[in-house]
């Protein structure tokens, strides 16, 4: 599969690199398909990309990489898109919005992306996580995926 984007030029990607995103994304809900773009200057970010859309594209953090006791609680139902089984690994990714200095987090609306199935959504948290966390100058340290059992469901 070839995506002409605007931020990094045409990618040639086989449809297994992609995440489905059955429902899209909040604002995106048309855009289902989306590639998970390692960041080539800053190791603590990565790009998700629509592989329909080639300038869309949303920069997301490992937000335990900067918030190491951050913990995703959602309902059961928000996780049944993922299709998880028990030793299922899962991405918890939070995206990125403002400009150097000044970078914010949206810890209220976080991206879980089942790994091995490849399968993604975007959930709101049950509680009062703000939509605009002021990100540290530095990450704490690379975040793993979460085992299941490590998110909590309601």
């Amino acid at each position: 599969m070839r995506i002409d984007s605007h931020r990094f030029g045409t990618l040639e990607l086989n449809a297994d690199q992609l995440f489905l995103f059955p429902q899209g994304l909040i604002g995106m809900e048309s855009l289902h398909q989306w590639a998970l773009i390692p960041d080539p200057d800053n190791a603590s970010v990565a790009w998700l990309q629509s592989a329909a859309r080639g300038d869309r594209a949303l920069a997301v953090i490992s937000p335990r990489a900067f918030f190491p006791d951050y913990r995703v609680h959602i309902g059961r139902r928000d996780m049944s898109s993922l299709h998880l089984t028990s030793g299922s690994e899962v991405y918890v990714m939070t995206t990125v919005a403002g400009h150097v200095g000044k970078l914010t987090t949206n810890l209220r609306a976080p991206l879980m992306l089942n790994l091995d199935r490849r399968l993604g959504c975007q959930v709101i948290t049950n509680d009062d996580r703000p939509m605009r966390q002021p990100l540290p100058t530095v990450a704490a340290e690379s975040a793993k995926p979460l085992p299941t059992s490590q998110v909590r469901a309601a």
